[in-house]
């Protein structure tokens, strides 16, 4: 799992029917005190977030497929929770 921020909606008219009602971001991932690191992911959303929310995100094989109960999922990446809170070394680094 890793520390994201979302940064952007992904649209598109044509998708893969795992994709159909559930909405798809690109994801920053951040290091432990927020500084962005590597390149936006792709990732699909379960907890109803939103653009500029922090959340963890991640995945890994079949997890996809048990969530959304589907018998395919090429889904690599889930937002699976929204951040209120980061504390790193006993500091607070993040409060929503």
């Amino acid at each position: 799992m890793m520390i994201g921020k979302i940064v952007a909606s992904v649209v598109s008219t044509i998708k893969h029917p795992a994709y159909n009602k559930k909405p798809v971001y690109l994801v920053q991932p951040l290091d432990a005190n927020l500084k962005p690191t590597g390149m936006a992911e792709v990732a699909v959303d379960y907890v109803s977030a939103g653009i500029g929310d922090l959340v963890l995100f991640g995945g890994a094989p079949g997890v996809a497929k048990e969530v959304f109960k589907l018998e395919m999922a090429p889904i690599r990446n889930l937002i699976i929770a929204i951040i209120d809170t980061i504390e790193n070394e006993g500091k607070t680094v993040y409060t929503k």
